[in-house]
């Protein structure tokens, strides 16, 4: 295994991965509406609750953790492989997203939530997986 740390794409990664997730979610994507519903939200409501801004550190503080992982992770397989090249770094993003996003998304399915919401998180993860798997083989 090779845990060498390069500080750039680490950022680069880390950064993209939280606006573009922040981003993925929001209501200015179509979809948006179909996820919250899939989730129980309620894709009326205008304002937040005291129950959601007491929830929304613990949010941000998962959210940049994941970043955080995702981004030193993808670092640790693709230099373990010694890929160099874009395309390189998108086919080994695309098995670690087979292998343990796909595997661990589907036994969420227990959770009850409706299966539209596995489909729009599978597609962020799919983007995420693949494009950062690909920048960090460059760097």
């Amino acid at each position: 295994m090779d845990f060498t740390f390069k500080w750039l794409p680490f950022v680069i990664v880390f950064i993209a991965n939280f606006i573009l997730s922040w981003l993925y979610y929001s209501p200015l994507v179509p979809w948006f509406k179909h996820w919250i519903i899939g989730i129980g939200g309620d894709p009326n409501k205008k304002e937040m609750t005291k129950e959601d801004k007491d929830n929304m550190p613990r949010l941000m503080i998962g959210a940049v953790i994941a970043s955080i992982l995702l981004s030193y992770g993808l670092q640790i397989v693709i230099h373990s492989m010694h890929i160099t090249s874009f395309f390189g770094g998108m086919q080994v993003g695309l098995v670690l997203w087979i292998a343990f996003v796909i595997t661990h998304s589907l036994n969420t399915q227990f959770e009850g939530r409706k299966p539209i919401v596995l489909i729009i998180n599978n597609v962020l993860y799919f983007i995420t997986y693949i494009l950062f798997a690909g920048i960090v083989a460059i760097m």
